[in-house]
């Protein structure tokens, strides 16, 4: 059926032309068939009458319809010119009521004669234009329906369009999930190990832990949520363990995800970039609060920072890294997700909320 009515090909085409006429021609010939005319010579005669005039009369109609829905419209009215588009329509209608009139005289009148009919011994103009509503109904549905089949074919190739711009955009998410907070925790676990601390097995089992989430769970499309917070949780106690003692870093996560899922790696980049710019602007005694709650299926994580004497980056908060966080969270949680960054008098805080069941995943 698909192809019947969207296919080029010839054989599909002339199909669908010969049902469309068959259709009006039907439809004429059951309509004038209950005109007055069967009470002279019989119902039967009539209708045999019937077929016979609307053959000759179509002819005009094909003719007409093909010239408006093939030249008119694609020339004139779908690059918007109007005024020609209705001017040639005008002048089309006009021909086709002279061709009709010249067929009433020379074809239908003999044909009527045969089946010993009235002839029309006089046809007025206004009685043609009357008569032209039948190819004006026959035009305009055919037109109707090339409209419909060409928004229907630039729907499918804006989906199309949508679908590649969608596939890229989530090749760009799976490209993001990039461990790149490594390489300075390698370096603050370097300089420990030179110290010979008792915390450096600590800190690579955490790291350990951390990079097996990313290599095993993050090419999933959604992962339980615990594991999520694990990989958070070891996180924090790695920034526990190499800050300089200036930071003093508290959080929760007194939840019970149960069988909740979430995308991987969508709480994990918030928190690592907090930490990324308050550690580049500590210069004396700061804390940072994390608490995460969740009620029902919405999660909600808060980070709460003391504001840094120096407050001038506060204003450009809004990194490279946080605007891919953004639109990771609005490719993968369309209309259920608000991220809001607030600036109080002595702190700043970030404020997620998260619908979990209502991920495009």
């Amino acid at each position: 059926m698909y192809s019947f009515v969207y296919s080029n090909n010839i054989r599909y085409r002339l199909c669908r032309h010969i049902a469309f006429w068959i259709a009006w021609y039907c439809y004429f010939i059951t309509i004038y068939s209950l005109r007055p005319g069967s009470s002279y010579i019989g119902l039967q005669s009539f209708i045999s009458y019937t077929i016979l005039e609307m053959l000759i009369l179509m002819s005009v109609d094909v003719i007409f319809c093909y010239t408006v829905v093939y030249l008119l419209v694609p020339r004139y009215l779908i690059r918007g010119k109007y005024i020609l588009f209705f001017f040639f329509l005008l002048v089309f209608i006009l021909l086709d009521a002279s061709v009709s009139y010249f067929y009433y005289l020379k074809l239908i009148n003999p044909l009527r004669d045969f089946f010993k009919l009235p002839v029309w011994t006089e046809i007025s103009f206004p009685q043609l234009l009357m008569g032209m509503s039948g190819v004006l109904m026959i035009t305009g549905s055919a037109t109707t329906i090339r409209f419909l089949k060409l928004w229907h074919l630039k729907q499918q190739e804006i989906d199309l369009l949508k679908s590649e711009k969608l596939s890229k955009e989530f090749k760009f998410i799976d490209t993001y999930i990039q461990p790149s907070f490594l390489p300075l925790l390698l370096k603050k676990v370097y300089s420990y190990s030179v110290a010979s601390s008792h915390k450096v097995p600590e800190m690579l089992d955490r790291m350990q832990k951390i990079l097996s989430y990313l290599i095993d769970d993050c090419n999933q499309s959604t992962v339980p949520i615990s594991k999520e917070l694990d990989a958070v949780k070891d996180f924090l106690q790695l920034e526990k363990l190499t800050n300089s003692g200036r930071l003093t870093i508290h959080y929760e996560m007194n939840i019970e995800p149960g069988n909740k899922r979430i995308v991987p790696f969508i709480l994990f980049p918030l928190i690592e970039n907090n930490f990324r710019q308050v550690n580049d602007n500590i210069t004396d005694n700061h804390w940072v609060n994390i608490v995460f709650r969740l009620n029902d299926y919405t999660l909600i994580l808060e980070i709460k920072n003391s504001k840094p004497v120096e407050t001038s980056n506060l204003m450009n908060y809004e990194t490279a890294n946080l605007q891919q966080i953004r639109k990771r969270l609005e490719l993968l949680y369309p209309d259920s997700h608000k991220l809001n960054i607030i600036i109080e008098e002595e702190s700043f805080a970030i404020r997620l909320e998260i619908v979990l069941n209502r991920s495009v995943v």
